[in-house]
């Protein structure tokens, strides 16, 4: 017998599959959230039928950060890159022109030294045009970052899984969980109005993703604590240089387009 699909039938079944507790989407980010590891294992042992592509979750949370982000911005919530500190503004916080002291300041400067004169000053009169244009550029470097993590703890752990692949879902998983983590503390930020409270979310937020990670990483490739700690500090240590590296490299491109 013939079954005709309505599109009010449709939507029902799509709405329940996104939105139930036992849903794929669901089960998946609580998954992904709450037990570090366990869908790389399933993934890697392929147990896949119950759970999102490591590609779409990877997409699913970092979309949500970014887009976040950009509505937290558009309706005059608190940035997270204020809190953080990284945020690129002038001292006294004002827009517009420049006066001649400051002027004079920029041009004795590095930064205008590396950047053009002409340029770091368009970037200090519209720091929201700028931080806009550095944070549009930051979803594809972290996508080319994303197989690197994968490349070093390919090298770190080739014994246990000497195949690229398995790294490559066990940094989307990791880096999807970090995203997640992210946007809720970006959206929790936005809404408060105590900095302690913030800088509080922040260092819980450092406790999560470090837990995180450790966890993640000892489950999947199965070291002792201690090997893993210390396999993690050296990949960690150099991910963060080439994150930095990449930083710098958006920075310049986005004073480049001002």
């Amino acid at each position: 017998m013939r079954h005709n699909l309505t599109l009010g039938a449709l939507l029902k079944e799509t709405t329940e599959e996104l939105t139930h507790w036992d849903g794929k989407v669901p089960a998946t980010l609580r998954t992904l959230f709450l037990h570090p590891g366990v869908l790389t294992i399933d993934f890697l042992a392929g147990r896949r039928a119950r759970w999102l592509s490591p590609l779409r979750v990877y997409l699913i949370c970092s979309v949500a950060f970014f887009a976040g982000r950009a509505v937290i911005d558009e309706i005059g919530l608190r940035p997270t890159r204020e809190i953080a500190g990284v945020s690129f503004k002038r001292e006294d916080g004002r827009t517009g022109p420049l006066t001649p002291e400051e002027r004079q300041e920029i041009a004795e400067g590095l930064p205008a030294r590396i950047f053009g004169v002409e340029q770091f000053e368009r970037a200090l009169m519209d720091p929201r045009q700028f931080n806009k244009a550095f944070e549009s550029t930051a979803p594809r470097a972290m996508f080319i970052l994303l197989p690197v993590f994968a490349l070093l703890t390919n090298l770190a752990w080739r014994k246990a899984q000497p195949r690229y692949p398995a790294h490559l879902y066990a940094a989307l998983h990791i880096h999807a969980a970090i995203f997640g983590a992210l946007t809720i503390f970006s959206l929790l930020v936005g809404v408060t109005r105590s900095d302690r409270i913030a800088q509080a979310m922040g260092l819980a937020l450092v406790g999560y993703v470090a837990w995180y990670g450790l966890t993640a990483l000892r489950r999947v490739f199965g070291d002792s604590w201690p090997l893993t700690i210390a396999k993690a500090v050296a990949v960690g240590a150099v991910y963060l240089v080439l994150f930095a590296t990449v930083g710098m490299v958006l920075v310049v491109y986005a004073v480049s387009r001002m």
